[in-house]
Order: C-alpha cells, then structure tokens, then sequence
C-alpha cells in the first residue's frame, strides 16, 4: 500500500484553488493549498457575477463575504466613449430569478477571507511557497517545494493547478493551447481617486466605455477607490510608441465620457500592465490531475468572468475527482473529456459575448434598446454569469447572435453606432445617468 502526504494537493491559492480546498474538506479528504505568495495581495479581476453566489453559499463563506463591507453589484453600464450612446443591464431585469447582485472586490481582501475560509475548514495552506516541479509514480504526484531556501517533497493521489496563468513549473500539459481566437490585447490598470459615479443603486455598477478599438472598465471598489483599466491591442500599444501611462492618458484626453468619468481623479498607485492574456490548455484533465481556472484559460476581462469559471471549474473539478475517489480509481478517458469539454462549453458562452463586444457592428445591436423576444432579459441573465443555457436562454441568445450576424454583413437591424469624438465644449452631460 502506498504512502501519502495528502489527499489532494492545489497549486494557487486563489479563487479557484481556495473554493477547490473548501469543497475537497467537505468531502473530508486531507488538503494542501500551495501559493507562491504572501496574503493579501494585489491582483486584477475585481468583479463578481451573480452567478457565484450559490457557490460561495456551498462554501459556508458566504455570510463572511456579506460582513466584508464589499460595494454591491446589480449590473453594468456601457458607454460610447463619445458619451454619444448607453445602454444598462441590470441582473434583476433577467430571466433567471435570484440572481439580483454581486460584489465589487479588492482582490488583496476577497482573495484572503476565501483562503482562510478553507483553512479554517481544515485545509492545510503554504504560503510564499513555489511548487518547482511535479513528478507522477504511479498514482501518486510528487510535488517539489521551495520555501525560501528550503525545500521539501510532498506527495499526493490527486493534484489541481490552480495556479493562475503563469507557467511556474515545468509542465507538459501546460504548453499544448487552442488556437487562440482573438488577437493580443494589453491591459493598463491602477486604481484612482476621484471618479464620478452615478447615483442610487447603479452606483456600484461596473461601467464599460467602449472606444472604436477598445475600451475602459471602472469598478467601484469602495467609497474612494475606482480600479480603471484600458484594453486595447498589442499592436496598437506598439504603433503608438508610448510609456504605458502615457498611451493611458492620451486615449483618455480624446474620450468625451473618459474626460468627463476622471476629470478629477488621481491614481493613488502604480499603474500596472498584464498582456497576451487570450488563451485555453488543449486538455484539461490527466488520470489524476485536473486544471481549474486560469491555470485552464482566460479570454477577457470584459463580462467579469473569471473570478466565477476559477470557482466554477474548482466546485466541478472536485465534485469529478471525489467521485472516482470514493471508487478507488483515476478519472476515465471518458470523465477526462467530459470535464474539458464541459469547462470550455462554459466558456465558450462568454467567448461568444466577447467575441460580440470587440465587434463594433455586433456592438451596435448590444447597445440596441429594443430587442424582440425578450432577448433583452436572456442577456440580462447571461451577463450575470448564467452560461449554462437553458432553453429560454439558448434560442434567444442564438437570435441575439443571429441579429449580430446580420448587422455585420450589413443587413443592419439596428442603427450603427458612431464612434466619432464631439468637439470638447458640447460634450452633453450623462454622469448620473
């Protein structure tokens, strides 16, 4: 009979590796959370979606996450960046029922309570600790730490890596990637004092300025602070030859809503820039280790998505490798390929909006204020994270498409949008709209 350290060892102590350990304690299997960091933590993806509310509740967390003072969620807003044309999508207004609100989350904060939630829970977690490499024997992983200058072998029947986008050890499953299917895209962030919000409810809305080749996101993450990003393309930041900063202040001086948003913001830290984020691991699952998260793929951060597949593939990936546990076995071929394929199904509804988003003619139906068929509400709910699509969903989302589709061959259903800048003085005034 083999000798084990441990039930199951996670690699990342994030959303995903921290929902993971919860869910594996529940299951009464003996946990080790590996993270390479000290918490709490800087890290980017501040928003929730509704949708991940129910997961947090199987946690137990739940009711710590309320307790936090976090600013409550209960949709987005989206601008023309010429403030020229909005649209609002409020969760509530949907056709799935509760599925109301969210929070905005500084990550440092968020990212801790669930880590030591699952410690609490009894998983055992080494922080500012580096898994080198990972050898399998057998049906047992033999994970290599390092700790400062020491290092030490742990062992485990299973393993998830939950490790974020980094490919901080040498892994073969790690190298294989879909063909990605949008072009490269940076991201310049930092967080600001001083930006305008609206009024009452949609004050804690995340907001979208869409420009012709790009966009800003702001998400409130208390009653000071705002974390504000640009997203445009690689080749973009490269044409324009500019300090990331610069290119940030520049794109904002020729936007009428971006002036009117942070005309007396200030950034209270450094600006920070994440790019060629747009990618998906070809498998996803071996006999006994699994990839949750963006250790498995990320498209986007418009539609706030990834703070809820990280836990959303944690909750899946444990429910599929307890169930062969209890069976004294490895995961099937055939269980192997369900979990990739039923992870990336997920995703592929947000790649979907995303793909839609980017499009400026698709983009124009987006911002469409009526809509037949309720295809309003079906979105509604799917923005809010419900990519499991049920049937009222799925045809209403395929006619959304559909319309999409005609308006970029120009069959336009919907008026097109123009992204052209007004001069500084008639910029109309929409803060509180």
């Amino acid at each position: 009979m083999q000798v084990y350290d441990y039930d199951l060892i996670i690699i990342g102590g994030g959303p995903g590796g921290s929902t993971a350990a919860a869910f594996a304690r529940q299951y009464g299997m003996k946990v080790l959370v590996v993270e390479k960091e000290q918490f709490p933590r800087f890290h980017i993806g501040e928003s929730l979606l509704p949708m991940g509310n129910a997961i947090l509740h199987e946690t137990g967390v739940w009711p710590k996450l309320e307790a936090a003072g976090f600013i409550r969620k209960y949709g987005a807003a989206f601008h023309l960046s010429n403030a020229r044309a909005q649209t609002a999508i409020e969760f509530s207004e949907g056709l799935v029922p509760d599925l109301d609100y969210a929070f905005q989350v500084e990550r440092g904060k968020f990212d801790t309570l669930l880590l030591d939630h699952a410690r609490e829970l009894g998983a055992e977690v080494l922080v500012r600790t580096l898994a080198r490499s990972v050898e399998t024997k057998g049906r047992l992983h033999h994970v290599h730490l390092e700790t400062g200058a020491a290092a030490q072998t742990v062992t485990a029947r299973w393993l998830l890596d939950a490790s974020g986008r980094d490919n901080l050890f040498q892994a073969e499953r790690k190298r294989s990637l879909d063909p990605s299917p949008f072009p490269k895209r940076v991201a310049i962030y930092s967080h600001f004092r001083g930006v305008v919000r609206a009024a009452g409810r949609a004050a804690g809305h995340t907001i979208a300025v869409r420009l012709e080749n790009g966009w800003f996101w702001f998400i409130p993450l208390d009653e000071e602070r705002t974390s504000v990003g640009l997203v445009t393309t690689v080749e973009a930041m490269r044409a324009a030859a500019l300090r990331p900063e610069a290119l940030f202040a520049r794109t904002v001086s020729r936007s009428a809503k971006l002036r009117e948003l942070l005309a007396h913001a200030e950034p209270v830290m450094a600006f920070h820039v994440t790019s060629d984020y747009s990618y998906f691991r070809r498998q996803l699952a071996e006999e006994r280790m699994l990839l949750v998260g963006d250790a498995a793929g990320f498209f986007d951060p418009i539609f706030s998505s990834g703070v809820y597949m990280s836990m959303w593939s944690a909750k899946t990936a444990v429910d599929l490798l307890a169930q062969a546990d209890r069976a004294g076995r490895g995961l099937t071929r055939a269980e192997r390929h369900h979990y990739t394929h039923a992870v990336k199904r997920h995703a592929a509804v947000f790649q979907k909006l995303i793909a839609m988003f980017y499009d400026n003619e698709s983009f124009s139906v987006f911002m469409c204020a009526e809509a037949p068929w309720n295809i309003r509400a079906a979105l509604c709910s799917i923005v809010a994270g419900h990519a499991d699509l049920t049937w009222p969903l799925w045809w209403r989302f395929r006619a959304f498409l559909g319309i999409c589709w005609l308006q970029q061959r120009r069959l336009r259903l919907c008026p097109q949008l123009d992204y052209s800048e007004p001069a500084l003085e008639s910029v109309p005034s929409t803060a509180n709209s």
